[in-house]
This record gives structure tokens, C-alpha cells and sequence, in this order.
């Protein structure tokens, strides 16, 4: 073990988050986080623990759950998050200029997560055409040109688009998060967010499949490159709009969600929904608040998973 390795068991025993560690090291948070994958690939275990300021702590535990994450939040009240999916780098209708309206948006508004609902890549099958059809150049494409703030985290649930990479041999989830800290792998289909006592979900079918309810949670779902929203056997789906030009239904509203989840007893009690356009300046198009009434039992991902 390096000198460096052996400063990083000591300063995640201490305590000291990504950005800490980075500073102290004198290496930028990537570098930080490489190591500490190469340590983890060596079989040592170490388990990141997000933070809704955009931190990263670590744990010497192991950690099993790959579709769950449990978000540690400041205020045991309140939660805003930023909500997209389906950006497709490498299909012709890609616009990186979205996402980077996306992170200037976040910063604005003091926002530190991002929950992204997959088909991040176009994958090997397409609708429409493809500007880069090779899956190794799309990836390559999304650690490029994807944005970077250390103070801004990206929750990845991947979809059927990044699937069809995964079936041909290249896990599009892994090669990205090995290399960004900021790029959480989440895993494909549906992903389960646990914060404070309660915890909703992120979908994206990895069928053409027609939507199916999960009982008595929130569901943030990709996919259907439209944004709606629905009420079914009482679970709440929002559907998000995609954050590329390959739009669906006669509406052309490529962009984004702004989530704001309010608690009571720290379950959540009300959200309140803003979908957001992007093709301009960003421009509200339709908002949404909602009162839950949800039977509060969380359920495993072993149970939910397949």
C-alpha cells in the first residue's frame, strides 16, 4: 500500500469527506476517488455515504444493496433535487447544452442532487439516427463532456438504452463510476432512495412496457419522453421529460424537474413539482403540488428487483 492509500484509510477513519481528503492529498476529487476504487477492486471495503450538500463520506462496511441508496439529508424537513432522463449522447437529437443549463440551474438555486433516470447513452439500438454509434465512444463521450461540479451529485438509474451496452458486455454504469465520483451507479430498472424514515423510487423500464404501480411510493420515472403524471391504486407517478431533443406527443418540452419533498415525522408529506423547459432561457411550463397519503412501509430490493 502507497503512502497516499495508507493517508486515505486514515482520513476516512477520521471522518474527512471527498473534498477534505482532496485538499489535504493535494490531488483533485477524482484522483481521490480512483485510488479509492483501485483500494475497493483490491478487496478492501469501503462504502461511500452520500450527503444532499453534494459531500461524499466513506465507511469501512460492506455493502450488498446495489439499487438502493440512502441519502443523508441536513434539514430533517425539507429535500430539493433536480429530476432528468433520457439524454441519449449518441443519437443525433443528444444536446449537452441542456445539462449544462441543467448545472447552472442547480447552482442557482442551491441545489447539490441530481437524479437521473437513465438511457444516458443511446446504446446500440436507436430511434432515429446516430451520430455516434460505437458504445465505448458514447461513454467516452459522457465522461467528456458531461458536466463536473464536486459539489453536485448525479444518482443514476439506468435504463433500457444503457442496457442494450450492458447485454453486449459493457456496463455502462460501472465504467462511469469508477471514473467520477460525482456519476452514482444506481443500477438498471428501478433504483430505491431511502431519506430520513421514508423512501421513494426511480424507474425506468427496461421494456416498452405499460406503467406498474408500486404501491404507496413515489415514483420518478424515464422512458416515455414526455412528462405526465398519474395516480394509480395510490402510488404517484411523475413521468420526466427528456433532456435531449428526442421528444414524444405533441408537446416539444425537452428539460427538467425541480423536486422539493417536504417531511413530517420524517416521512414525506407534500412535494412540490415544477417542470422546466429548457430549449431557451428556463421557463416553467407546469408545476405541480401534491399532498401524500401513503401507507409508510419501505420495502427491500431484493423484494423488487429481478
Amino acid at each position: 500500500m502507497t503512502e497516499k492509500e495508507l493517508m486515505i484509510f486514515e482520513m476516512i477513519e477520521c471522518g474527512y469527506n471527498l473534498n477534505e481528503m482532496a485538499y489535504m492529498l493535494k490531488l483533485s476529487p477524482r484522483q481521490v476517488h480512483q485510488k479509492i476504487q483501485k483500494l475497493i477492486n483490491e478487496g478492501y471495503f469501503i462504502c461511500p455515504i452520500y450527503f444532499d450538500d453534494g459531500n461524499i463520506k466513506y465507511s469501512f462496511e460492506e455493502n450488498d444493496l446495489k439499487h438502493t441508496l440512502s441519502l443523508s439529508i441536513g434539514d430533517s424537513h425539507k429535500f430539493k433535487a433536480l429530476v432528468v432522463s433520457d439524454m441519449h449522447v449518441g443519437n443525433c437529437l443528444e444536446n449537452f447544452d441542456y445539462i449544462y443549463k441543467a448545472y447552472d440551474y442547480a447552482r442557482d438555486n442551491d441545489i447539490h442532487v441530481i437524479f437521473n433516470l437513465g438511457d444516458l447513452i443511446d446504446g446500440n439500438f436507436t430511434r432515429g439516427q446516430q451520430k455516434v454509434s460505437n458504445i465505448d465512444e458514447q461513454i467516452d463521450r459522457v465522461l467528456k463532456k458531461y458536466p463536473y461540479d464536486k459539489n453536485i451529485l448525479n444518482f443514476i438509474c439506468f435504463g433500457n438504452h444503457d442496457y442494450s451496452a450492458y447485454k453486449c458486455g459493457r456496463d455502462v454504469g460501472v465504467a462511469l463510476s469508477q471514473n467520477r465520483p460525482d456519476l452514482v451507479n444506481l443500477g438498471y430498472g428501478v433504483s430505491l432512495i431511502n431519506v430520513l424514515r421514508d423512501q421513494f423510487v426511480l424507474s425506468h423500464p427496461l421494456l416498452d412496457t405499460t406503467f406498474k404501480p408500486i404501491f404507496n411510493k413515489l415514483i420518478l420515472e424515464g422512458h416515455h419522453h414526455k412528462p405526465m403524471f398519474k395516480i394509480e391504486r395510490n402510488s404517484y407517478l411523475i413521468s420526466v421529460a427528456p433532456l435531449s431533443d428526442l421528444c414524444f406527443g405533441s408537446a416539444n418540452n425537452s428539460g427538467l424537474t425541480e423536486m422539493r419533498l417536504s417531511f413530517c415525522s420524517g416521512f414525506i408529506h407534500k412535494g412540490n413539482f415544477k417542470m422546466i423547459n429548457l430549449k431557451d432561457e428556463p421557463l416553467v411550463y407546469n408545476e405541480m403540488s401534491i399532498e401524500f397519503f401513503l401507507k409508510h412501509k419501505n420495502v427491500n430490493e431484493k423484494n423488487l428487483v429481478k
